[in-house]
């Protein structure tokens, strides 16, 4: 299961294109992603990516452990982005990600800014 998780990483995250057939191929329509205090459906969870998109110029991510457990996978990771206007933020990531049939049904994600203008913080909800 890892595979999928560094997948959705490199080709949705990393990806400075918006490929919605992406996010087709990787999430459940019933997804559900709770992130520091916030909920976001499968369609607040696009606009959340296309704000990514529009504030981001280049995003890599780093794991540094993982853990699965059934079709539950566990990741520990950092998050390193340029903005558009050449600030550079970073996010501690702890995620939990359920699959089920192959997809993304759920994450439930803290996220902790390691560097970078506090305005940023919760760049890993924001819509």
């Amino acid at each position: 299961m890892k595979h999928i998780i560094q997948q959705v990483f490199s080709n949705i995250l990393e990806n400075p294109v918006l490929d919605l057939s992406l996010i087709e191929k990787y999430f459940s329509k019933d997804y559900i992603q709770l992130v520091d205090h916030h909920q976001l459906n499968y369609e607040e969870f696009i606009l959340h990516i296309k704000k990514l998109k529009e504030k981001v110029v280049e995003q890599k991510i780093d794991i540094i452990n993982y853990a699965e457990n059934g079709n539950i996978i566990f990741t520990h990771h950092t998050a390193k982005s340029v903005l558009k206007d050449g600030s550079v933020v970073k996010h501690k990531v702890l995620a939990e990600f359920t699959i089920h049939k192959g997809k993304i049904i759920r994450c439930n994600e803290l996220t902790l800014l390691l560097e970078g203008n506090t305005t940023e913080e919760n760049l890993g909800s924001e819509l």
